[in-house]
């Protein structure tokens, strides 16, 4: 939600790729939705979810949301670790940053291989 054809393409093949890690998570029948913001309303939004150590991603695993800033896509390296990492909370049910980071090496290394770096 809230993003270019390019930036939904992107994200939609980094979901496709970590299907199997969140397969068989609590709810994983039901849609997970990422949601891009212009940076100011990303920062209200985390202060809305009292998220306030993060910079450009936060996650509701109840709500099975990603909330990305508009300003994770400022490069690809910068989007690849802000959804993997968001991703990896989901993966492992886990909101610890360790465990997280854990899962999201994996689906890096997935995305690496199969999406494209074009997500201006």
């Amino acid at each position: 939600m809230g993003g270019t054809q390019q930036q939904e393409y992107f994200l939609a093949c980094v979901a496709q790729l970590s299907a199997d890690d969140l397969r068989d998570t609590p709810h994983s029948n039901e849609r997970l939705t990422v949601v891009i913001l212009e940076h100011q309303k990303f920062l209200e939004m985390r202060e809305a979810f009292h998220a306030h150590k993060t910079k450009l991603a936060f996650s509701s695993l109840k709500a099975r949301r990603i909330y990305l800033s508009s300003r994770a896509f400022r490069d690809f390296e910068t989007l690849l670790r802000c959804i993997t990492h968001e991703l990896g909370h989901f993966a492992t049910q886990s909101v610890y940053e360790d465990h997280a980071e854990r899962a999201a090496e994996h689906i890096r290394w997935k995305v690496r291989q199969t999406c494209g770096s074009d997500v201006q």
